[in-house]
């Protein structure tokens, strides 16, 4: 069996790979970037779901399943669109960067004295501040947004891989 830091780090990777792209011309090709990031949430949704059941613990297991679970989510409802005129997808979408942002700080927090840490703690600011700015309805590009998202993610899980990967999980 696969040890799941493999597919943690994998998924971190598609991630900033996916908010790279999403960065690189948010304007120009709006719907483009939203496909390529929804396409990109749903393989870190698939590769964290694969890590949650190779994970060996209880909590590691939540931890991986709920990142899985909001990146599958976000994913499909980029790919599939909103519902109505958007505001049930503006507060999901919100709520869903709030929890990832926690998510992250729940992860960082279980890294005690490790020296990423900090970074692991930063990439849950960033999504509980994007997941502020959503819910507020501040104008930011949504392309933008789900691209500093996918970074931010991105980091958070290659951080968590290797340390998973240095503590032989």
């Amino acid at each position: 069996m696969m040890k799941s830091w493999v597919q943690m780090t994998a998924a971190g990777i598609v991630a900033l790979v996916g908010g790279l792209f999403a960065l690189v011309n948010p304007l120009a090709a709006s719907m483009t970037t939203v496909t390529l990031v929804g396409w990109a949430l749903v393989i870190v949704a698939v590769l964290q779901g694969w890590a949650t059941y190779s994970s060996a613990t209880m909590g590691l297991r939540i931890r991986a399943g709920v990142i899985a679970l909001a990146a599958a989510f976000l994913g499909l409802s980029l790919l599939l669109g909103p519902f109505g005129d958007g505001t049930l997808f503006k507060w999901l979408v919100g709520l869903l960067l709030l929890g990832s942002g926690a998510a992250k700080l729940y992860a960082g927090f279980a890294m005690k004295g490790v020296q990423n840490q900090p970074l692991v703690y930063g990439a849950g600011a960033v999504s509980i501040v994007l997941g502020a700015v959503v819910l507020f309805g501040l104008n930011l590009n949504f392309g933008i947004l789900l691209g500093i998202e996918l970074l931010a993610s991105g980091l958070g899980l290659v951080l968590l891989g290797l340390y998973r990967k240095s503590q032989n999980v």
